[in-house]
């Protein structure tokens, strides 16, 4: 059925129907839960995605990074790399840069560019985190809200970045499904790799193993009759309850495939706090570092299986009593309305425009 939206009114409307979410649609024409749900996850992600003004914005912050970068070092060169490179990004993401070919340490390098913003007047916040794994100055916008991560040297950003672009390309109905199953995760807690939850790069891998295996991509006639409620179905059901962590390693590599995590990765077969038995552990070989496991990072994946076996449960009940076509199929079981980043969705542009050239921030006299 691939990833086309029927709808024939607007996506994004200046007032949503009471009680339902703003990108809600209510198709009383269409009987099938299924396709009903297919059809508002094509809306939510429409609501979700960046409007051509803020894709503007973005690209305006980030030439601002690139015009400080280049007087501070006239060779070096920056790159846009992770969730707004391959179009991925929610709507209150930061913006990714790296920055190669700099002719000094990164720790200096961190300091010399947040100098150079704030006396520029750039910025309004900042953080340098020298300790992380990989180190990154965090910065926001003093004129349009926006914010950024700054990382030096780091070219894998960008090649993993490029690989995750390619399979969006070759799998269509995988943006969708990553751009959703993003905001299921964020308004959990659950989106960061520093927390033990399941990064951006990490879903994304887990998503492309989930497409490679369904029957869908293996038959044209299957992967026309397969909507993106099918798809949603299967993957909570997939690793909710089927997929064997205990045993098994993910590989997206050639098509596919999973091994015996006890052959590659011995030392993820540990046992848990209280030697009851070995731990959940999702293991995934990068598909970059063959030798690397993405997974190893997210030691909350007990909770995470639990969500997704939660999800699926929740889709089934939908599904089963018949959701009426008048009310949203995501809200409130699945997804919650009231978190800022739907509420306040267009209040970042709006609340904070973009400033007059050249103007600075105020600096306090105290």
């Amino acid at each position: 059925m691939g990833v086309t939206n029927t709808k024939s009114v607007p996506s994004r409307r200046a007032v949503a129907d009471e009680g339902q979410p703003p990108w809600f649609v209510p198709r009383p024409h269409i009987d099938n839960a299924v396709l009903r749900l297919h059809e508002e996850i094509l809306d939510f992600v429409d609501f979700m995605q960046h409007t051509q003004e803020e894709v503007h914005a973005r690209r305006r912050w980030v030439q601002t990074i690139k015009d400080t970068c280049k007087a501070l070092w006239p060779g070096c060169k920056v790159s846009v790399f992770g969730s707004f490179f391959t179009g991925l990004s929610l709507p209150n993401g930061d913006v990714d840069v790296a920055v190669t070919d700099v002719a000094c340490k990164t720790g200096t390098a961190m300091k010399m560019l947040a100098d150079q913003l704030l006396s520029k007047g750039e910025i309004s916040w900042l953080e340098i985190i020298e300790t992380a794994k990989v180190p990154v100055i965090k910065v926001r916008s003093q004129s349009c809200g926006l914010r950024a991560d700054v990382v030096f040297s780091q070219p894998d950003g960008m090649d993993s970045s490029k690989f995750i672009r390619s399979k969006l390309k070759e799998y269509p109905q995988m943006k969708p499904l990553l751009l959703f199953l993003k905001y299921f995760l964020l308004q959990r807690g659950l989106h960061e790799t520093y927390t033990g939850g399941m990064g951006s790069y990490l879903l994304c891998n887990v998503v492309l193993h989930f497409l490679q295996r369904h029957p869908s991509s293996r038959s044209a006639r299957q992967y026309a009759g397969t909507s993106l409620g099918h798809l949603l179905f299967d993957f909570l059901k997939y690793y909710g309850q089927e997929f064997n962590y205990k045993d098994q390693g993910i590989s997206v590599l050639d098509g596919g495939s999973t091994f015996a995590k006890a052959g590659r990765f011995p030392e993820r077969k540990q046992r848990g706090p209280h030697d009851w038995g070995p731990k959940l552990q999702l293991c995934l070989e990068s598909p970059l570092a063959p030798d690397m496991d993405l997974g190893g990072a997210c030691f909350r994946m007990p909770i995470l299986r639990n969500l997704f076996h939660h999800g699926f449960h929740c889709i089934c009940h939908l599904f089963v009593s018949r959701s009426p076509p008048e009310v949203s199929m995501l809200c409130p079981l699945l997804i919650d309305p009231a978190h800022p980043v739907i509420t306040d969705r267009f209040k970042l542009m709006s609340e904070q425009p973009a400033a007059l050239p050249g103007m600075k921030r105020k600096v306090s006299q105290a």
